[in-house]
This record gives structure tokens, C-alpha cells and sequence, in this order.
């Protein structure tokens, strides 16, 4: 992505890119004890930059990173975390037009997801084991968190270094990736991974 902050032109909708997805907005974090989050968030040199107005949610970032860190009661990041322990919930891709990035997933097989236990009020669909995904079109020219959150430091500290997200892994189990990607195509992978061959999903 070159420097930061990088000068690489916004997405656009094309054939290569029909969703007009443009890299991750955030990544939504929650913990039975959100001090240990807060703590780890800031070893690493993230900082507290805003919370939220109405909710028990709060913004550390460095960079172009965004960590959101969710103790909202009743919420999908703690139902969540009540059943699969300490763990990013959600997180966010930046987009074209965000409602258009999901009727193109919902088009592809995608579940939105609208209820009121949102993070944020903008458009989602659900994800790998019950995990959301968010979309997000307010980014660079204007702030996205302006609306919903107060600013309690500068926006995009510093830090140590740390400037972007470049990929995220899930760690998915068999049985999982048997229901995405069907019972042929689960087959087929099994023999690329045999010793020897490789493997990409």
C-alpha cells in the first residue's frame, strides 16, 4: 500500500471488484474482562481515541487501524464471546457504497444481518460461525465514527509503527468448511492437501 498515509486511489465497482470492497475499516474485539484488552491494546501501542455515545464500546487505534473493543451488555460481540471465549466478534471492509457490497454478498448466498444489537449502525451480513461483517463507505475524505462516537484524543495516533491491516486468517474446523464450500469442493480440497500439495481457499 506503499506509505503511510498511502496514496492509493479509492476503489471502484468493476468486473475485478464487483462488491467495491477497499481493505478493512476495523476489527471489533470483546473479552470477558476488557481491561486485559485494554492493557494488551496499548502494550502494543494503540491508543484510546473515542468512545462511544450510547454504548459500552470504545475506539483504540494506531495508524490506519482500528480496533473496536465491545463490553456493550446484550450485544452480539458478548453473546458471542459467551460462546466461543475471548475473540474479534466482527469486523469491518470499507466499500464503494456499502449497501451496494451487501446486495452483491446477499446475491452470492450472504445473510444480512439487521438486528439492533449492532456495533455500528451501518449495513452487515453474517459471517463465518455466526460472526459479522460490516460495510462501510465513510472513509478517508470523511470520518465514519464521527456520528456515533465522542473523540477522547487525536484520531489515527502514531503509535509504534504499526500503519494497516493487511490480511486476516480464520481458523475454521472441517465440519465448517464442509457447510461453505459444499461436499465436491471439500472433496477436492482434501486431495490438494494431501503431503505434498498445496492448499488455498
Amino acid at each position: 500500500m506503499g506509505p503511510f498515509p498511502h496514496d492509493a486511489p479509492k476503489a471502484t465497482i468493476s468486473e475485478q471488484n464487483p462488491a467495491g470492497t477497499d481493505g478493512f475499516e476495523f476489527v471489533e474485539f470483546a473479552h470477558p474482562d476488557p481491561d486485559a484488552l485494554r492493557a494488551f491494546f496499548a502494550r502494543m501501542g494503540y491508543q484510546h481515541t473515542a468512545t462511544h455515545k450510547t454504548k459500552d464500546v470504545e475506539l483504540w487505534q494506531q495508524g490506519d487501524i482500528t480496533y473496536v473493543l465491545n463490553n456493550e451488555a446484550n450485544s452480539h460481540a458478548r453473546r458471542f464471546v459467551q460462546e466461543h471465549g475471548p475473540c474479534a466478534p466482527s469486523m469491518a471492509w470499507r466499500g464503494v457504497d456499502a449497501q451496494h457490497a451487501v446486495d452483491h454478498a446477499v446475491s452470492k448466498g450472504a445473510e444480512p444481518y439487521t438486528s439492533t444489537d449492532k456495533t455500528m449502525n451501518v449495513p452487515a451480513i453474517k459471517g463465518i460461525g455466526g460472526s459479522l461483517i460490516y460495510f462501510i463507505d465513510q472513509y478517508y475524505d470523511t470520518n465514519p465514527y464521527n456520528e456515533e462516537f465522542n473523540w477522547v484524543s487525536k484520531t489515527h495516533p502514531e503509535g509504534v509503527g504499526f500503519h494497516y491491516l493487511d490480511h486476516l486468517t480464520h481458523n475454521v474446523l472441517k465440519v465448517n468448511i464442509y457447510r461453505l464450500v459444499g461436499a465436491s469442493a471439500f472433496r477436492s480440497m482434501k486431495i490438494a492437501a494431501r503431503p505434498g500439495r498445496s492448499l488455498s481457499i
